[in-house]
């Protein structure tokens, strides 16, 4: 029987995968942008690694420890900083794969339950509201389809691109 703990990690892995395939051969146009209001590959990766901040992986894994009781969501920021933008491919794929990793590791221990059972108020900054969060419902809905709508956005810019 697969638990949702094994269903996580599975994601987890296929996310990375999908993930580096989408930045593949993009090293020489880590910041090119379609259109002026885009976001380009360099955002939408470095928007994946710090929302919210301090990354996915540091938030699910204080929850689960208890470390964590409440913290900020905010959207739509990119959060390339100019050290960033100085950043090459293989820095940029570090730094998304190290969150992949500690979600995968703050996962990888613990059972149904406490994914289902640990609780943390999650301040969506852009609604005004306080929300509660479980770990599995920011796994269900701020990794998992969040990320994915935006490896979409990579995908995208991939075919804008010729790639």
């Amino acid at each position: 029987m697969t638990t949702q703990r094994d269903a996580h990690i599975q994601t987890i892995r296929a996310i990375r995968e999908d993930l580096l395939a989408a930045l593949d051969g993009m090293d020489y146009c880590l910041d090119w942008k379609p259109e002026a209001d885009s976001w380009s590959a360099r955002e939408v990766v470095y928007h994946l690694v710090d929302t919210p901040m301090g990354g996915l992986h540091t938030i699910i894994g204080g929850i689960l420890d208890g470390s964590i009781v409440e913290f900020d969501v905010t959207p739509d920021y990119t959060n390339v900083t100019l050290e960033r933008l100085g950043y090459d491919i293989d820095r940029v794929r570090g730094d998304l794969t190290a969150v992949l990793d500690g979600l995968e590791k703050a996962v990888g221990d613990v059972d149904d339950a406490a994914l289902d059972g640990r609780r943390a108020l999650a301040h969506l900054t852009a609604r005004g509201e306080d929300q509660e969060r479980t770990p599995e419902m920011l796994l269900t809905g701020l990794f998992a389809r969040h990320w994915r709508e935006h490896l979409g956005q990579l995908r995208e810019l991939r075919e804008i691109l010729g790639m």
